[in-house]
């Protein structure tokens, strides 16, 4: 087999593999929902999944800094380590602590979920590094889309798995083997991507972390168009600020059965494969602002319908919706980066990108205090308003 297409390959089952682990410990689902068991506060929730998502941002410009002009690979073998055993111990303590000791569970899910999210940051610069070197930029489209359909499929697996494990083992034990599962999961997409070759573009190296920084904000100041892009995607993940409260509300305050939130996860999912045949054949011909503006209009339909739907089971369309943005949005954003990011200068552009782009994950914090000082439908609301404005700032980029 070619090299090329063996790199191809490698990193299309790592994405398989990757989405499929996330299935079985979901973000918007089954994290909260076991966060809930722990402890009686949203604000608190929130910033668990503010750390869980938006950690990633937090050392991805010094990671970039000192991995410019440096090989790339060794530093993400090390952070692929790490993030496995992150879930691993996860699962093992969750199986030692629970349910006698909640709040001590609490402090090491908060330290190891914040270790397997910061070490992600790390990888990131490298991760993009690397496929950007074996995947050209005419098949980008395809390769994203070939990743985030297949693992999908097995996502939707996932999320009957979810299903099955809540309504037939008990608390805790649930979330203790759905944690080992997805640690395991995790470690084989993990092992697919550390097989992938290492790019071997010359880069500058920065004299000083100080000359970075006033390169990349000489890069906002010159790059309007950049500018405008990663304000436009700060504004969409507005719906990071209701998603981790989506699944609490269906369960706790319209009565849907736990078990059920399976479903939740399957229609996630199906939405994410049903969206990516649209979003892999218009990325490719329209380009990747098509996809931006597409996108936006799902991110702000999400809050919209939560503020009207009342019938717990038919949140499926919501959360239908809800992976149809995410996986749109990212492959719409990141094609958009990548066409206008010089070469030498990418992992400036990739970590500006997520540095600039960090609040929107910590958004969670804030609608979980919105939650418990007022109500979820204000919540629903002002993430409605927030989409809205991102929305416009989608229709003013630039076509490539």
């Amino acid at each position: 087999m070619k090299k090329s297409k063996k790199n191809y390959y490698l990193g299309v089952s790592h994405g398989i593999f990757y989405f499929a682990a996330t299935g079985l410990v979901d973000y918007a689902t089954i994290l909260p929902v076991f966060l809930k068991h722990l402890i009686n506060s949203n604000a608190l929730i929130g910033f668990v999944a503010a750390i869980a998502r938006g950690g990633t941002v937090l050392f991805q410009l010094a990671s970039a800094a000192y991995l410019e002009g440096k090989k790339k690979k060794p530093i993400l073998i090390y952070c692929l380590w790490i993030r496995f055993f992150a879930w691993l111990f996860i699962a093992l303590s969750a199986y030692t602590l629970l349910p006698e000791h909640k709040i001590a569970e609490l402090i090491v899910f908060i330290v190891l979920i914040s270790v397997f999210s910061f070490a992600g940051g790390v990888s990131v610069v490298p991760f993009y590094d690397i496929i950007t070197h074996n995947i050209p930029s005419h098949m980008l489209g395809k390769f994203w889309a070939s990743r985030q359909f297949i693992g999908g499929i097995l996502a939707v697996g996932s999320g009957y798995i979810v299903k099955l494990v809540m309504k037939n083992i008990a608390y805790p034990n649930n979330y203790t083997l759905l944690f080992f599962m997805a640690s395991f999961v995790f470690g084989a997409g993990f092992l697919s991507l550390g097989f992938m070759e290492e790019g071997q573009i010359k880069q500058k190296e920065n004299a000083s972390f100080g000359e970075f920084i006033k390169g990349a904000v000489g890069i906002l100041k010159k790059n309007k168009d950049f500018l405008s892009m990663v304000f436009s995607e700060f504004l969409s993940h507005s719906i990071f600020m209701c998603m981790p409260f989506i699944a609490i509300y269906t369960t706790y305050k319209l009565g849907l059965n736990k078990s059920d939130i399976g479903y939740f996860i399957s229609a996630q999912m199906i939405g994410s494969i049903v969206s990516n045949l649209f979003w892999g054949y218009f990325s490719d011909r329209k380009g990747p602002k098509f996809i931006i503006v597409s996108t936006n209009i799902l991110a702000l339909s999400v809050p919209l319908l939560s503020v009207f739907v009342k019938s717990p089971h038919m949140f499926v369309v919501v959360f239908f919706l809800l992976g149809s943005y995410m996986h749109g949005s990212f492959i719409g954003y990141t094609n958009y980066m990548l066409s206008i990011a010089p070469e030498k200068k990418r992992p400036t552009f990739v970590s500006i990108r997520g540095t600039f782009n960090g609040l929107s994950y910590f958004l969670p914090t804030i609608g979980g205090f919105i939650v418990d000082k007022i109500s979820y439908n204000s919540l629903f609301i002002t993430t409605s308003v927030m989409s809205f404005f991102g929305l416009l700032y989608a229709l003013r980029l630039k076509s490539d």
